[in-house]
């Protein structure tokens, strides 16, 4: 199993709502993820060790792992194009 972080150092709704959203899209399409979120400043992410992360805020992530912009979660605007960047990025 695929996993996903969704990271944010803004609001938790958002953040809650993103992970919320991205687990039913990748549900409808029938991917099996496990869809986590945490705040970005306190994670250690290499203990969580995601296959990509969604960053809903500035890009200060420093590992070699795929970061997609969450700033559709913001906005509302682009929310499955991003899921499916995501997914893109799964190589799956």
């Amino acid at each position: 199993m695929k996993k996903i972080l969704v990271a944010t150092g803004t609001s938790q709704h958002k953040l809650e709502a993103a992970v919320n959203y991205i687990k039913e899209y990748c549900e409808k399409k029938a991917i099996d993820v496990d869809v986590e979120g945490a705040n970005v400043y306190t994670a250690n992410i290499e203990a969580i060790n995601p296959d990509v992360i969604v960053l809903i805020g500035p890009n200060n992530i420093k590992l070699d792992i795929p970061v997609v912009s969450g700033l559709a979660f913001v906005t509302q605007m682009g929310m499955d194009a991003t899921c499916d960047k995501v997914i893109n990025a799964l190589n799956l």
